[in-house]
Formats: C-alpha cells, structure tokens, sequence
C-alpha cells in the first residue's frame, strides 16, 4: 500500500491518519514533503520496513478529518484559517504566559529555557505576520482564481505579476519557522520535562509540542494542497502577455 519512492508529503496528503507516525518518527512531511520515505529513513537510519509497516496500520484506523485532497480551494482557505491561524492565535499568548513563568523559575537550574522562550517569541512575531500576508494578499488571490474558474472565466494580465510569488515567500517562511522549531525540539528533548519540572513547566512543554504538531499539519496542508493547487488553478484562468 505504501510505496517507498513515494515522497512523504504525498503519503500525508493521500492518507492524512499517517501524521501521527510521521511525528512519532520525527519524519518532516511538511516542509520537507517532497523527499521519499526511503531517502528520509535512510537519513535518519530509520528501519524502513518497521516505518512502512505503522503507516500502513495507521491507514487502518479511522478517521474523522476531512478530505482535505478533495476540498474546493475556497474551503480548505476557510478551514486553513478557522482552524489552524485560529489556533496559532489562541495559543501564542498562552505560550509566552507559560515560558515566561518558567524561564523565571527554572531558568537558572535550566540555561536553555533561555533559548526555547527567546526562539518561540521570534517564531511568534513571524507566524502572526505570516498569517497576516497570506489573508490580505495570498487567500484571496487564491479565492479570487476559484471564482473566475467556476465562472468559466480567463483573465489576461501582463508582466509577471503571479500567485507563484507569494507562494515561494510563504514556503519559505514556512522553512524558517520549521527549522527554529527543529532548534526548539532539540534544546527540550523533544520536550522531554526534567525531573525537577513543576506542572507549569510540563503545561508549558505540553503545549508547546502540540503548537509544533498543529504547525506541521497547517504547513502541510499549505505546501502539499493548496499552493501546488493554487498555482495550476492559476494555468488554467490567466493568460499572459
């Protein structure tokens, strides 16, 4: 069922029940979607056969998450943003609460509390941004496509005005803040909370992972989805002079 030439990005997107074993194995498939699973397992050293067997048990299992895959572009913005944006939102001010009140406490007994909390509140200044440009510029470009599509419509334009450029400025932003969560995962151990940790610090270290969770499925679905998407919608109802 699972292929091990298949880039792991497209596992996710085919059978969204796989994340849960991408994230148990530490597999990046959202930024780094575009790599085979044999390439990442040999990577990581990795057995690729005990790999391929638990996504195929996970594929088993059911599943109430959408089919994201076969969502109309408009829908899966909307979910986009009512899920994910909404959730990077309710829980950024709750984090900094969190690693605030450690790094006070614990930060002496643990210097890199220090680092988590100073890479979480540049991540946060740059997801809100991020968010900010794809709702004014990038979702409704991308709506705007839909429309005309359903329509029966074509527009001409000239020069290189694209939706492929702020698709590449979001992609790498995406790169950026999944590799400062890379840094954060190693400093905590994958978040691996000290023996001495009072409950603040495993709500803290708790939270936190599951920030990074939530981010790798908003990314996903934004690299995998809906820019690969966006962007043949885009062939289809522009022409250029």
């Amino acid at each position: 069922m699972i292929k091990v030439e298949t880039p792991v990005g497209e596992i996710a997107k085919n059978y969204f029940q796989t994340v849960k074993v991408f994230d148990d194995y530490q597999i990046d498939f959202c930024c780094g979607g575009k790599q085979s699973l044999q390439e990442i397992c040999q990577n990581k050293s990795l057995n690729t056969d005990e790999v391929v067997q638990k996504l195929e048990a996970s594929i088993q299992e059911a599943s109430d998450a959408p089919l994201f895959d076969a969502m109309p572009l408009t829908a899966l913005v909307e979910y986009i943003v009512t899920t994910h944006h909404a959730y990077v939102r309710e829980n950024i001010p709750l984090l900094h609460k969190l690693l605030d009140k450690i790094e006070e406490v614990h930060g002496p007994r643990h210097p890199e509390l220090l680092a988590v909390n100073a890479h979480f509140k540049e991540s946060a200044g740059q997801l809100t941004m991020h968010m900010q440009k794809e709702e004014i510029v990038l979702f409704p470009l991308v709506e705007k496509l839909s429309q005309l599509k359903a329509e029966g419509k074509t527009i001409t334009i000239s020069g290189g005005a694209s939706v492929e450029q702020p698709i590449a400025a979001m992609v790498q932003e995406h790169e950026n803040e999944g590799a400062r969560f890379e840094e954060i995962s190693r400093l905590t151990q994958n978040y691996t909370v000290p023996e001495d940790a009072c409950n603040t610090f495993r709500a803290a270290y708790e939270t936190l992972q599951a920030f990074e969770k939530d981010l790798h499925r908003h990314i996903h679905l934004e690299n995998n989805i809906l820019f690969p998407k966006a962007a043949l919608l885009e062939q289809e109802v522009v022409k250029k002079n």
